[in-house]
């Protein structure tokens, strides 16, 4: 398996962290908390004050330093003890409380557990070439990291799932997809899909000349749509493994500057796109909990295996990479009815 903890992963977006108030989060298992220090800089330690292991995340952050709620005792950036209410001296001259790498980066704060020399930079949201309007939205979903990747990228279950939203069963067109491999990277390029029938479509794009759909080491899922003037919408999902079967979704909603403001576009496009994560959200979950059913009962503690069709595009080589395979450079294209 592939080490995660090398990687840098997004823990919450830039506006959700206030100089006043620390996050908890958890990271592939390990609680966190994440505050601004004096630099206003995000900093992240190991959630438990070394005193009475309270949780740090329930503290408060006082000029860049963040207090536990318990007794008071207040910690830097790097974890080392200022304050000891009831006390007149500090005795402590090392960090108590191991400090996480972190970083703020594209709209994001980014943590990693175990840098070291292959750890590459966060990935961003792909380049366009156009001025975009550009809102998050953050919600977790009880499944794993390859599932959540897998269904964002899929367009064959939008006719079931968001019928009416995003695609309708009656209405399928006959498209080429080409499946594009390389290392760390599958995408899928659609021609000669035109607009969808489902609503979000229609109030979004003008008109469309293809799209793509990419998967990215650690955990970056993209959806991108163009039309004749470029990019219409550009959906980044950053994929936050928290504990096993439990991930923290930032994504990132772009479309193209026009005429509507940004702020209008932003309260129309957020109330249609919790609709569509909340319908993924409840499919998900019942999947989820129908593998835990079917491992409990097995007596091998195991689900069988998925059964996978030509119409999975990029769920296989996403477990591929996430079970630390390298992709080999590879095209493949053939004609689907989306």
């Amino acid at each position: 398996m592939m080490d995660l903890r090398t990687f840098w992963w997004p823990v919450a977006t830039a506006t959700e962290l206030r100089a006043d108030k620390p996050l908890g989060r958890v990271l592939q298992g390990v609680p966190i908390v994440v505050f601004r220090g004096h630099d206003r800089k995000a900093a992240i330690l190991i959630d438990r004050c070394p005193h009475r292991h309270a949780p740090l995340s329930m503290g408060k952050v006082c000029r860049g330093e963040i207090q536990c709620p318990y007794h008071g005792w207040k910690f830097n950036s790097d974890g080392l003890v200022t304050s000891t209410p009831g006390l007149e001296t500090i005795t402590a001259r090392r960090a108590l409380i191991p400090a996480i790498a972190s970083k703020e980066e594209g709209g994001l704060i980014w943590a990693c557990l175990a840098p070291d020399e292959s750890t590459r930079k966060p990935v961003l949201a792909t380049e366009v070439s156009c001025e975009t309007d550009s809102f998050f939205l953050v919600d977790i979903v009880r499944s794993p990291i390859d599932a959540v990747a897998e269904n964002f990228l899929d367009g064959f279950h939008t006719h079931f799932v968001h019928s009416g939203w995003i695609r309708k069963e009656g209405k399928r067109q006959s498209v080429t997809a080409e499946v594009r491999q390389s290392p760390d990277t599958v995408e899928v390029r659609y021609y000669g899909e035109t607009l969808q029938s489902g609503i979000i479509s229609r109030v979004l794009e003008g008109d469309r000349t293809e799209s793509f759909g990419r998967f990215r080491l650690p955990g970056t899922a993209e959806l991108e749509y163009r039309g004749r003037k470029g990019v219409n919408l550009l959906v980044t999902a950053w994929l936050t493994p928290e504990l096993s079967g439990r991930t923290r979704i930032h994504a990132r909603v772009a479309t193209r500057r026009g005429m509507a403001p940004g702020w209008l576009k932003r309260s129309i496009l957020a109330r249609l796109f919790d609709v569509i994560v909340q319908q993924d959200k409840e499919i998900l979950e019942q999947t989820h909990d129908n593998i835990r059913r079917f491992e409990r009962e097995n007596g091998e503690g195991q689900c069988p295996a998925y059964l996978n069709s030509e119409l999975d595009l990029t769920g296989p080589s996403i477990r591929r990479l996430l079970n630390g395979e390298s992709l080999e450079e590879s095209r493949r294209s053939f004609n689907v009815l989306l």
